[in-house]
């Protein structure tokens, strides 16, 4: 199952600035030339379009002649490519750099309660191959060969498709990494789900350990939370001096913050837990003590059981997640007034959450996504931006937007984690 063995726009700080820091971390040299590389990298990521390599000197602020020799190092690894020369006003001609997307590639897995999701992306963090498998179950050991079998398949289907490394081997060895998003809680520092909610036999599994022994490739892991937003960052969806607030709506919902490009995790990988933030709403008491939490209206079992309890749905422990909330759904649009009132109370109350998140993060936007925001949307979305908007709430402009990623933004973004911490200067 060793995947290996088949396998042979804001400007940045300016270079002396760059090396300054470094050097008060006490970076080596070598580790200087790599983050000038990533600087370097990066710039020319950000422009999908095409980037002069002039603009790449501005961009990073290093000397011309340092951007030449790291771009040379670029091309000949196969991770970027000229594009022709650009003329700007009278002086020579400059060359037009570009990405070579399929030149390193990432697998990511998103280990959540309704579905395990495995991918495999690109440069771009664009979605080259997918296998959507069953959720996960008692025995992780099961699930991490089916995790591994997952990636064999996809590798194949690469190679059927005629798609090779940058060196023209095996597209296996494009492939260089693997990252993990899952529920909190878990200590990513040592690749162990400690306690994940709705995952009872992942308790205390060291899944960074597993993963790396069955595929023979690093893995990282984090909160799928902060992986969403990083696939957010990583796809360019917001500039990256912003602060960011993102709300993931999942199993239950979390979110995650990024300020000046880096994502906020807190002392213990914990941060965005927001399932126990009371609403204000006049609701029932939650076992945690306090009234109306957040997660009394917005966690996806309570809405179903709910559903079935007030007659909505039938009571069918076999449907899957997905499937018994987009009946609720299109019973609220078909005018069922039970079915409509559990649609518009998560709205609401998610609404009432944001109105205190606003005032605590003072974010210029929000991003709303994960697997079942697409079903919820429609009917969600405007209870929440009026209460989340509303007098008091710290209306100062902030654009409410949903994520562009679609369902699988959880296993993209675990993608992008490892994509964050190889390839930019952020992840160093």
């Amino acid at each position: 199952m060793d995947i290996k063995q088949g396998a042979a726009e804001r400007p940045l700080p300016s270079g002396q600035e760059r090396a300054q820091e470094d050097l008060m971390r006490g970076s080596t040299m070598p580790d200087l030339g790599a983050r000038n590389e990533m600087v370097i990298l990066q710039a020319i990521r950000l422009r999908p379009e095409g980037i002069s390599q002039s603009e790449v000197v501005r961009r990073s602020g290093l000397s011309r002649q340092a951007v030449s020799q790291i771009v040379r190092r670029l091309i000949d690894r196969g991770l970027v490519q000229t594009h022709g020369t650009r003329v700007n006003g009278r002086g020579k001609p400059s060359t037009v750099l570009g990405i070579v997307p399929g030149s390193q590639l990432t697998a990511g897995v998103h280990l959540d309660p309704a579905q395990l999701t495995v991918v495999i992306v690109d440069l771009f963090a664009q979605v080259i191959a997918k296998r959507a498998l069953e959720p996960p179950g008692e025995d992780p050991a099961d699930d991490v060969v089916r995790i591994a079998d997952a990636l064999e398949d996809m590798l194949a289907d690469l190679r059927e498709a005629g798609m090779s490394a940058a060196d023209g081997g095996d597209v296996a060895g494009a492939l260089a990494g693997i990252g993990i998003a899952a529920p909190a809680g878990l200590d990513a520092e040592a690749g162990i789900l400690v306690d994940p909610p709705w995952l009872p036999g992942w308790r205390h599994e060291p899944i960074v350990s597993e993963i790396e022994t069955a595929t023979g490739l690093p893995a990282v892991l984090d909160k799928d939370t902060n992986a969403a937003l990083t696939a957010e960052k990583w796809a360019g969806s917001y500039p990256q001096e912003e602060t960011v607030l993102y709300i993931y709506v999942g199993a239950g919902v979390g979110s995650a913050v990024a300020g000046d490009g880096t994502v906020h995790r807190g002392s213990t990988t914990q941060a965005g837990e927001i399932g126990h933030l009371p609403t204000g709403l006049d609701g029932p008491m939650c076992q945690c003590g306090r009234r109306a939490c957040l997660g009394l209206y917005t966690d996806a079992s309570g809405i179903l059981q709910a559903a079935r309890e007030q007659g909505v749905i039938a009571d069918d422990p076999d449907a899957l997640v997905a499937d018994a909330l987009s009946e609720v759904v299109a019973c609220a649009r078909a005018g069922d007034a039970a079915a409509a009132e559990l649609v518009a109370g998560h709205g609401r109350a998610l609404g009432e959450a944001l109105r205190t998140l606003i005032g605590i993060h003072d974010p210029h936007r929000i991003i709303i996504g994960g697997p079942y925001w697409g079903l919820l949307e429609e009917a969600s979305l405007p209870a929440l931006r009026e209460r989340a908007l509303r007098a008091g709430g710290g209306d100062h402009g902030v654009l409410i937007t949903s994520s562009t990623l679609g369902d699988d933004v959880g296993a993209i973004g675990a993608a992008s984690l490892f994509l964050e911490r190889e390839l930019s200067p952020a992840g160093r």
